[in-house]
């Protein structure tokens, strides 16, 4: 049943709509021999090893300017595919035009089988079919609990460290108390952290693992595949190699609901003969029990969580190596009693604390093969009789990883003997030290603190990360005097631009330090330039602010609360989609909804969890309509539509006169003067009644379209009445007919976004919209984060599109320049206006909030769907069919916009001489683009370069 809504639906979608015959008259693309289908991808995944799905979506680039047909070969083995016997599936000639997402629907492939696979095309009027693509291959992954012969292991008695004074330093700069501190706590504050101290002495170590076996005599090995995983982060190794670069792994989800697991192909790192596995394991996301205490759900009716800590409790990991030989036989090397433990020379580690690094307890030869002596300290380790979740699932999405290298630029000296570094950009990572620029003596310990924030003189402040965490980020490092010349934290990451370190007397070089971007590595899908080094300035402020918080999850912020709020997730959804490929990243965070335990999840995943927030959960609905819209799997929407459905009936039990009013609304929006004191960041300007309501008319009409798609028609007329209550009731109790609009930019935006305003009203509310930014705000928008996305093309879409860019370009506060003259921004601010540089030149004392908060960057998207004019066609998917529609401000020479997509990369490139413009475009192979520009009649262009100009 699934196979067929996941199929027929989409391809029902292509054949109503209507297209006019395209262009082709330009740039014929030139072939020198027949074309071949290339760019094979399992979901959106190159040769998967793990897969779940039954129908697994098969997509290529067809390499032809228009594909009129298809054919999907699959076989158990490569020699049979390439003799043409397709054992497990022959899709025949199909006649589509579709080469993303396509069902596989051959039979059913069981546990670790593996499927090689094919295709080839037939293009617009060729008498024959192309050739037949390179073949490649995907492989089903652990599907049964059964089929896991492993055992979930942890240590059977942790270890706690004793304390020295070494040891003793790090613990008072994570429970910020240490004497060097220059921001006192009050001495109530003071107190209560004396209480963290008494904690962090009791935390036990981080514990390595491992376990010996031969592989069999005089066999040659053919494949072996390791899957593995943990509750909390891990590292595997094989024979001292790490299997692979991945950080803070897994991804953080519900971890009593369901675990990420990987599978890694192995064959390159075994050995013939003995062979040693070892595990690395710390506490991640799974054993936080310090941090956020007090925030923990107290609420037990759904999923017992009753805990006063974040913890699900003590960490533990399940590993299972699969060797085939040549001669068809296998064995399985599989965590379970045999594994031995030993405590980790990381004596103290947190996500929120930082590590304990202590080299004189390093472990020789832990990981690799080694002689008996060396194992007569180690442990028998503990099984446990339970699973520790409810299920495994396949982490398909990217993995966090160190992405890019960033060196420091200037050294400050606040202090006798305290160093801090600045990176000259905020960002969320790592640091690797470089030991032997610091020629450390045995026992000798250095400490680095990290900060978003330093006054004039250096002096960092961690201020900007609160109290709520109850810890502050501390990395120490006591070294052997046999250290290794780089030393980088493993279980930890930080937000900082600011480093401080201490525990050397002498001046250290710039080298001594480095830092890496950590996040998820989620391909480069955009790219944006353009003539204003001020708004490619912005642009990059919003790309390292969303970098900086993509780790597994989209997060508010990576230095206080490191939380996937959901209301974030959408306010800055059109900024990743844009720039990223976030196809299985966003499958995966709309899995945490439906484990979360509630309805409308304000937070997910993990136990810091709030609901019910509706403005905030109707994330789910429009990210799966969004990712629906730029990647055209509307298997995710199957998926996921029965957890839509109950918000979307808890939210409408809510409704009071068709109306919701309850919500966080338009959080942070501007205050009017910088230093204005609020209450926390609730909306100055538009009620939460506003947004909420909004939202959910949104969602009722995001919801009607996908009932439509997946053929449930009583479902969508429920969806499409109920936007039409909350429409008519929103028009009817907010327009000020004496005004002409809503009363705020961002209410007017979303009424004209969401269709709330009737067609008759669009344009002078518009009109008004624009007269609010240009005379009552002086250019500057007043928009919060939910407005960020919308104002932009409320504005384009009817003419004003020098008001939108010049919302960036404005002059004073709370523009952009200002941000960078006045506050040195990098990344965007949670309050713009928290703090006042004329009130504090020399920065003593510093913002409370958070620096880096990515849900300010909605405007991003305009970027490419606005100047770039790059969009999706209405409601068609996967931008087979897409539209192009520029804007040209007049104070703008140029923009280079471009944005891959399941077919290819679109382009558009236009540049400004006098009243002309030239227009340089780029439609993929097997794609077609409808170009709008306003005044001028619509125009369809088909795949290739077309270079158009255009009379202003």
């Amino acid at each position: 049943m699934l196979r067929h809504l996941t199929f027929v639906p989409f391809l029902l979608i292509l054949v109503a709509c209507s297209f006019a015959e395209p262009d082709l008259s330009s740039s014929e693309v030139q072939h020198n021999e027949q074309p071949q289908p290339d760019n094979l991808l399992v979901g959106s995944n190159i040769r998967p090893l793990n897969v779940h799905n039954e129908t697994p979506r098969l997509s290529w680039h067809s390499n032809v300017k228009a594909q009129e047909a298809f054919q999907i070969q699959v076989a158990t083995s490569q020699d049979k595919l390439v003799s043409g016997l397709a054992d497990l599936w022959d899709s025949e000639k199909v006649i589509s035009s579709i080469s993303v997402n396509v069902p596989y629907q051959g039979t059913t492939l069981e546990t670790n089988s593996k499927a090689v696979w094919r295709v080839r095309v037939w293009s617009k009027d060729a008498e024959k079919p192309s050739r037949w693509s390179t073949p490649s291959t995907w492989e089903m992954g652990l599907l049964n609990k059964s089929d896991w012969r492993a055992k979930w292991l942890q240590v059977k008695q942790r270890d706690i460290a004793q304390v020295t004074k070494n040891r003793m330093d790090w613990i008072e700069y994570a429970a910020n108390v240490h004497p060097n501190i220059t921001e006192k706590l009050t001495e109530t504050a003071f107190n209560k952290q004396l209480g963290i101290v008494k904690q962090l002495k009791q935390q036990p170590t981080a514990s390595l693992f491992r376990h010996s076996f031969t592989t069999e005599t005089g066999k040659k090995i053919a494949g072996a595949k390791l899957h593995s995983t943990a509750g909390g982060y891990y590292e595997i190794f094989l024979n001292g190699q790490k299997v692979d670069d991945r950080l803070a792994d897994p991804g953080q989800t519900d971890f009593d609901k369901r675990i990420l697991y990987n599978t890694d192909e192995v064959s390159d790192l075994l050995l013939n003969g003995q062979n040693t596995i070892a595990v690395h394991l710390g506490s991640g996301w799974y054993d936080e029990n310090i941090a956020f205490s007090k925030w923990s759900n107290p609420d037990t009716a759904k999923d017992k969580r009753n805990q006063k800590t974040l913890s699900y409790g003590q960490p533990n990991f399940i590993a299972q190596l699969e060797l085939i030989y040549e001669d068809g036989s296998s064995q399985i090397v599989a965590s379970n009693e045999s594994w031995i433990s030993h405590p980790s020379p990381i004596l103290k580690e947190g996500l929120f604390s930082g590590e304990l690094y202590d080299a004189n307890e390093a472990v020789e030869a832990w990981n690799v093969n080694t002689s008996a002596n060396n194992l007569v300290n180690w442990q028998p380790v503990e099984a446990l009789d339970e699973w520790p979740t409810e299920s495994l699932e396949p982490q398909l999405l990217p993995p966090i990883r160190a992405v890019k290298k960033l060196e420091p630029i200037k050294l400050y000296q606040p202090r006798k003997n305290v160093w801090v570094f600045d990176f000259g950009q905020n960002f969320t990572g790592i640091p690797t030290l470089n030991l032997k620029a610091l020629n450390l003596k045995p026992g000798q310990a250095v400490h680095m603190r990290y900060g978003e924030w330093a006054d004039i003189d250096g002096n960092l402040s961690q201020k900007s990360g609160g109290g709520a965490p109850l810890l502050k980020q501390v990395d120490t490092y006591i070294a052997s005097g046999e250290d290794a010349q780089f030393w980088s934290p493993v279980f930890t990451w930080h937000g900082f631009r600011y480093l401080e370190l201490t525990g050397i007397d002498f001046e250290p070089d710039l080298n001594a330090v480095h830092g890496h971007l950590v996040r998820s590595d989620v391909e480069i899908a955009g790219q944006f330039k353009s003539s204003s080094k001020l708004l490619n300035k912005i642009h990059d402020m919003a790309l390292w602010s969303y970098e900086g918080n993509l780790m597994a999850l989209p997060m508010d912020c990576p230095i206080r609360e490191r939380a996937g709020w959901t209301g974030d997730a959408h306010a800055a959804l059109i900024t990743g989609n844009y720039n990223y490929d976030m196809q299985n990243l966003w499958e995966k965070y709309l899995g945490d909804f439906e484990t979360s335990s509630h309805i409308a999840p304000a937070v997910v995943p993990g136990k810091r969890s709030h609901g019910e927030k509706y403005d905030w959960a109707v994330a789910e609905v429009i990210i799966a309509w969004e990712n629906y819209r730029h990647h055209g799997d509307i298997q995710v929407i199957a998926e996921q539509y029965e957890s839509m459905v109950e918000y979307m009936d808890a939210a409408e039990t809510q409704l009071t006169d068709n109306l919701l009013r309850d919500g966080y609304g338009d959080w942070c929006d501007p205050v009017r003067v910088p230093g204005m004191t609020r209450k926390r960041c609730n909306p100055e300007y538009t009620l939460p009644t506003m947004t909420t309501s909004g939202f959910l008319a949104h969602g009722a009409e995001l919801m009607a379209k996908m009932s439509t798609l997946l053929n449930k028609p009583e479902k969508a007329k429920h969806y499409s009445a109920l936007f039409e209550r909350i429409a008519t009731q929103y028009h009817k109790e907010f327009y000020n007919t004496e005004t002409g609009h809503y009363g705020s930019q961002t209410a007017d935006a979303m009424a004209l976004r969401f269709g709330i305003t009737p067609i008759h009203l669009r344009s002078s509310v518009a009109e008004a919209l624009n007269k609010d930014v240009v005379e009552n705000w002086n250019g500057h928008g007043s928009i919060g984060a939910l407005g960020q996305t919308y104002v932009y093309r409320a504005l384009s879409d009817y003419g004003y599109g020098d008001t939108a860019f010049g919302i960036f370009t404005a002059q004073g506060y709370p523009g952009y320049q200002w941000q960078f003259d006045n506050l040195k921004a990098t990344t965007l601010w949670e309050r713009k206006g928290v703090w006042d540089p004329t009130k504090d030149p020399e920065g003593r004392n510093p913002p409370s909030r958070s620096l880096n908060h990515p849900f300010h960057s909605g405007y991003d998207g305009w970027f490419y769907e606005g100047l770039g004019g790059i969009r999706p066609l209405g409601d068609n998917p996967g931008y087979q069919h897409f539209e192009l529609s520029p804007v040209f401000p007049k104070d703008l020479e140029w923009v280079e916009a471009s944005y891959k997509t399941g077919y290819g990369k679109i382009v558009s490139n236009w540049q400004r001489h006098g009243n002309t413009i030239y227009w340089q475009l780029e439609v993929p192979n097997n794609s077609s683009a409808k170009v709008s520009l306003q005044g001028k009649p619509s125009r369809i262009y088909g795949a290739g370069q077309h270079s158009i100009t255009i009379e202003m």
